[in-house]
């Protein structure tokens, strides 16, 4: 007695195993948008904000998202400034600010690094990977509600860094 397969099982079996290794072993992986990455890295500032604040409980209350090659790639990176200020009484003194560099990987993006700032960093413009950043800070005599320090930076992502860029 011989035992026939038909074609068509054999392609059930096939489909079978390959949807069961995609399951069973994580091969689908999911893109991550830029929105997506933005708006995790926002949620674990805050919450990290948070626990170790000591004003209060923290919001985003603002952010800004700038496209550039920052790696040299050739694709379009994410730059963002996002704005974070105490919940109930939002103000300079409550404020703070970071810069988040996510990069684009085949069109899913990972945050790659960050850089805080005391009060608060606004990025001015990206030129040709540079990251140029006007950076505002209290003079001792400044009132708490309005800093009139500004300083000029530039960075430049390299490696997995931010490097500020000497004038």
């Amino acid at each position: 007695m011989r035992l026939q397969i038909r074609p068509s099982k054999i392609v059930f079996f096939c489909v079978l195993i390959v949807t069961f290794s995609t399951v069973i072993f994580g091969q689908a992986k999911r893109k991550v948008t830029l929105k997506n990455a933005i708006s995790q890295y926002g949620a674990r500032t805050v919450k990290a904000l948070n626990r170790t604040g000591s004003m209060g409980r923290y919001k985003i209350s603002n952010t800004n998202t700038f496209n550039s090659d920052v790696d040299g790639d050739g694709d379009f990176d994410g730059i963002v400034e996002m704005f974070f200020c105490e919940y109930d009484n939002c103000h300079p003194t409550t404020s703070s600010s970071r810069l988040a560099v996510f990069l684009n990987t085949g069109g899913s993006y990972r945050l790659a690094v960050d850089k805080s700032f005391v009060l608060y960093g606004k990025i001015n413009s990206v030129d040709d990977g540079t990251i140029n950043i006007d950076v505002y800070d209290l003079d001792g005599d400044d009132p708490q509600c309005c800093p009139e320090i500004k300083r000029f930076e530039k960075y430049r992502y390299k490696a997995n860094r931010l490097i500020k860029v000497k004038r």
